[in-house]
C-alpha cells in the first residue's frame, strides 16, 4: 500500500521533534511545589481544627472520664460476706455489666452482618 495516512505522518513527525528538557523539569517542579503547598495548607488547617476541638471539648471529656471512673467500679449488688464479695467482684460492677452488653452487641452484629 503506497498511500500514507496524513495523521500518522504528522504524529510521527511530532514524536521526532526535540524535547525541551528544561521546560519539562520546570513544569514538573512547579506542579510538585503546588502539591506540597496544598498538602501543607491541609495539614495546618487540620491541626488548627484538632486543637480547636480539643480546646472546646476538654472540659466535657474530663468530666465524662471522671464520672466514668467513679461510676464504673460501683457494685451492682451489695454483698455482706467478704469472701463472697471478693470472689464475685470482677463481675459485680457496672463496668462488667457494660462490658457484657458491649460483647453481646458485637457478637450480635457479627452474626447478623457476616
Amino acid at each position: 500500500m503506497t498511500d500514507r495516512d496524513q495523521n500518522l505522518i504528522t504524529l510521527f513527525a511530532q514524536a521526532e521533534q526535540q524535547f525541551d528538557n528544561d521546560a519539562f523539569v520546570d513544569g514538573v517542579m512547579s506542579q510538585i511545589d503546588r502539591e506540597r503547598r496544598r498538602t501543607l495548607l491541609v495539614w495546618v488547617a487540620l491541626s488548627i481544627f484538632i486543637i480547636a476541638c480539643v480546646a472546646a471539648f476538654a472540659v466535657p471529656v474530663i468530666t465524662a472520664v471522671t464520672l466514668a471512673t467513679q461510676l464504673l467500679p460501683a457494685s451492682l449488688i451489695d454483698i455482706q460476706a467478704d469472701w463472697v464479695r471478693q470472689l464475685v467482684s470482677p463481675v459485680n460492677s457496672v463496668a462488667a455489666a457494660v462490658a457484657l452488653v458491649l460483647l453481646g452487641v458485637i457478637r450480635f452484629f457479627r452474626r447478623v452482618f457476616r
